[in-house]
């Protein structure tokens, strides 16, 4: 299979410019006046979410054409024309399946670089002194797949290898996909549901997977979150029974996948929730706490429907 139709959906991209020794500022502003780079930054950017800190919003205001999305622990600061976010998950669940850039400053590219699919570095021929500087990334996991020589200086895109899992939306894209069963639970603890964050697309979902030979949906459910969580699970009945023939997953390994599941509600019965091989981070949440994570968009309607009544009829996704 060549790769699915359709179009890859959220993709993260880093952009900035930085020097020989890696300074991308010095006291709030870019040590160099680069004209083609800033038409190169807009035309780029124009039309997408950016994602950036309070310091670098201030030194740029808002600039036509884009979200602007500011992170910042200020819990009262505003600006007009801006969306403001209280951390990088918040900002980046403002943005659903859209595409990011995310457009410094440092702290922020720092926090980004785990979500992020692609680096855009405008990568300048100079040595010059700095206070600020981008993080350095691991040349094993980032190869560079393009890079357009300028007048002193280089536009250089680097790709995550292998690349995060990544939703492909189209029309009917599902036909292409080799068939996949799966299984998940949404397991409730008074207000709040236990959400895991995943090891191969740094995003939120519930605890779930494949289904093996012999396994009904409901065993294959609890034997997934003890073997993600640790926890020891008992399903309550069916929240949710899903599938999307107009979206397929394409995972780090080159496979593609077309899912179709059920989500139970469940209670925990023993042990406590930790990571684990697949899983790198796990959290009780609630509601409002959910709404401010990015969460993979299979279970977007799942997590949503999972604070609703118990009583409420079974949900076909």
């Amino acid at each position: 299979m060549s790769g699915p139709p359709g179009r890859p959906s959220g993709l993260v991209s880093l952009i900035a410019a930085r020097s020989r020794g890696g300074v991308i500022g010095r006291d709030g502003g870019m040590p160099w006046h680069l004209p083609a780079d800033l038409k190169y930054f807009k035309r780029t950017t124009m039309g997408h979410p950016m994602i950036m800190g309070r310091r670098t919003f201030e030194s740029m205001g808002v600039l036509p054409g884009r979200r602007s999305i500011v992170v910042t622990r200020q819990p009262d600061w505003s600006a007009d024309g801006v969306e403001v976010a209280h951390s990088l998950d918040h900002a980046l669940a403002l943005t659903g399946d859209e595409s990011v850039f995310i457009v410094g400053g440092a702290q922020i590219y720092e926090q980004a670089l785990p979500f992020a699919d692609r680096i855009l570095l405008t990568e300048i021929d100079i040595d010059v002194d700095g206070d600020t500087f981008f993080p350095a990334f691991d040349p094993q996991r980032w190869r560079e797949v393009s890079r357009e020589p300028q007048d002193g200086f280089a536009w250089v895109v680097y790709e995550r290898q292998p690349p995060r899992t990544t939703l492909y939306a189209g029309p009917r894209v599902g036909r292409e996909a080799r068939q996949k069963i799966g299984a998940s639970v949404a397991v409730r603890d008074a207000d709040r549901l236990l959400l895991t964050r995943r090891q191969d697309n740094a995003l939120w979902c519930l605890p779930g997977g494949g289904i093996d030979p012999g396994e009904t949906f409901a065993e294959a459910a609890v034997r997934e979150a003890r073997e993600e969580t640790g926890l020891a699970v008992e399903v309550e009945s069916v929240l949710a029974v899903y599938t999307d023939p107009d979206k397929i997953a394409v995972y780090p390994d080159g496979h593609s996948s077309q899912t179709y599941g059920v989500c139970f509600r469940a209670h925990v019965v023993g042990g406590e929730a930790g990571r684990s091989d697949e899983v790198t981070e796990v959290a009780w949440l609630t509601a409002d706490e959910a709404s401010r994570v990015p969460i993979i968009p299979l279970h977007r309607p799942l997590v949503h429907a999972a604070f609703e009544s118990p009583s409420a009829p079974t949900l076909f996704v």
